[in-house]
């Protein structure tokens, strides 16, 4: 007789918006970076995904494209022409790695530390407006709901993958 199946509850509409967390976090995600794109393009010259990677630099340097493309959730090729541009405006240094002598290495420059220090202070003050009037106990709370979210999302998107 064989195979055991679980029963799925079958539903006869879609949720609607305000029973799904994704649209809504993602509703926020997109107004942010839409906003630190636009502040890096008009007061820094960059594009967005420049802004990502002089972003993810300052966190993660020194770092390999392949590894950068990771963090970025970009394509090689986008980071690679990215790259090859903050390269040329002296925001990035491109050498050879020291533990892995077929990968280039990125790290920033003092231009780009510099870079760097400007678009954290953007960011603190982005985010200073967008939690004014919330407790910092509300903030607490709703940063450890949004870790544990994205560590259940992470697994469930683990556990579908071939």
């Amino acid at each position: 007789m064989g195979r055991k199946t679980t029963e799925v509850p079958r539903r006869t509409s879609f949720p609607t918006v305000g029973e799904l967390v994704a649209p809504h976090v993602n509703t926020l995600s997109k107004h942010l970076t839409r906003l630190a794109v636009q502040q890096a393009r008009r007061r820094f010259s960059l594009g967005q995904v420049e802004w990502q990677i002089i972003t993810l630099l300052g966190v993660f340097q020194p770092i390999s494209i392949r590894e950068l493309t990771f963090h970025a959730l970009l394509d090689q090729a986008q980071v690679s022409r990215a790259v090859a541009a903050l390269v040329e405006r002296g925001h990035v240094l491109r050498r050879r790695s020291a533990r892995d002598g077929r990968e280039a290495e990125l790290t920033l420059t003092p231009q780009g530390m510099s870079l760097h220090a400007d678009l954290s202070i953007a960011a603190i003050r982005r985010n200073k407006y967008l939690l004014e009037g919330v407790s910092s106990d509300e903030i607490h709370k709703f940063i450890q709901m949004l870790d544990m979210l994205s560590d259940r999302a992470r697994t469930l998107l683990d556990s579908n993958e071939d």
